[in-house]
């Protein structure tokens, strides 16, 4: 899998098949999303409460997204 590093403010829900990040865009705007755990690398080393960590997400995801 093609990852992209993404960097997270905070880690900040956990469900059995996704993890909910705060992300910062470029102009300043935070923003909640849901990202499946099937598309982040080491997503079980991931926790709720996790802040300024950077996460490789699934490259096909992050584009669907818009938050490469």
């Amino acid at each position: 899998m093609r990852t992209v590093t993404v960097n997270v403010d905070e880690v900040i829900h956990e469900t059995d098949l996704a993890l909910l990040f705060l992300l910062s865009s470029s102009n300043g705007n935070q923003q909640e999303i849901w990202v499946p755990k099937s598309v982040i690398e080491d997503a079980d080393d991931i926790s709720v409460g996790d802040s300024d960590v950077e996460i490789e997400i699934a490259e096909w995801f992050t584009e669907k997204e818009g938050i490469a």
